[in-house]
């Protein structure tokens, strides 16, 4: 991994931030601000979610319906980033904006990006993606995209976009492969290689999957999903190159 990307490995990822789950009944929303801020103060790297409204606009959240984390209803890709706005989570606040999140965090901690690769980005690629660059385009700290759609990863690569930011595959491969998953997997290795992705976030309980250690070799790094306890991360010693947690205090180093 060369010297510029190192960010990755060397501290946890803090998986939607430092949300309530981590604090004593104190309500801070997953994707939030607030987790955020918690986040750059304990000195976390950032792992959050992007999603594209109807009117072309790049929010920070996860979920593809708004009902589990807000007091609204309704597909993201299908609402206005106005209606998005009035869509309260369960601190009051709003779903941020990546510009709004990208401000706060300011490059104090290293940001981990997954685009959430849904129908409205797939029939708008390239508007999203100038969209999410110019948005990136002044951001001076540390980045990397990831998504689990090996065509949007490609689309990138074959375009140009993000030449300076460091490019991977969120992956489950599972430990054990049927007949028809191995074709599957086959073809995602490759796809890997061969648009030279720096890195990949694999689910870690398929972390022994022989393609990892493939991976490995090649000067991949290798990040994993979605760590909630010392046991499991213990059990990922020199299998991983960093995580991505909740729900606990990790000790990883790299």
């Amino acid at each position: 991994m060369k010297k510029k990307h190192r960010f990755l490995t060397e501290r946890p990822f803090a998986h939607r931030g430092y949300h309530s789950s981590l604090l004593n009944n104190q309500k801070i929303p997953e994707n939030s601000l607030d987790a955020f801020k918690r986040a750059i103060e304990k000195n976390y790297a950032i792992e959050m979610d992007i999603h594209f409204t109807k009117d072309f606009k790049i929010i920070v959240f996860h979920d593809f319906f708004l009902g589990r984390c807000t007091n609204k209803t309704g597909y993201v890709f299908s609402k206005s980033l106005d209606y998005i706005k009035k869509a309260k989570l369960f601190n009051n606040q709003s779903i941020p904006t990546l510009e709004e999140a990208l401000n706060l965090i300011d490059g104090r901690v290293p940001v981990l990006l997954e685009i959430k690769y849904s129908k409205h980005i797939r029939k708008n690629l390239e508007i999203f993606l100038n969209v999410l660059a110019e948005k990136l385009e002044s951001y001076k700290g540390p980045m990397a995209l990831m998504s689990f759609s090996i065509d949007m990863i490609k689309f990138i690569r074959e375009k140009n976009f993000f030449t300076g930011i460091p490019l991977g595959l969120t992956t489950s491969f599972p430990k054990i492969e049927s007949p028809s998953n191995k074709i599957k997997n086959n073809k995602i290795e490759n796809e890997i290689v061969s648009n030279k992705l720096q890195f990949i976030s694999q689910d870690w309980e398929g972390i022994k999957n022989r393609r990892i250690k493939r991976l490995k070799k090649l000067d991949i790094v290798i990040l994993s999903w979605t760590i909630t306890s010392k046991e499991v991360e213990k059990s990922l010693r020199g299998i991983v190159d960093n995580i991505t947690f909740e729900n606990y205090e990790p000790d990883f180093t790299n």
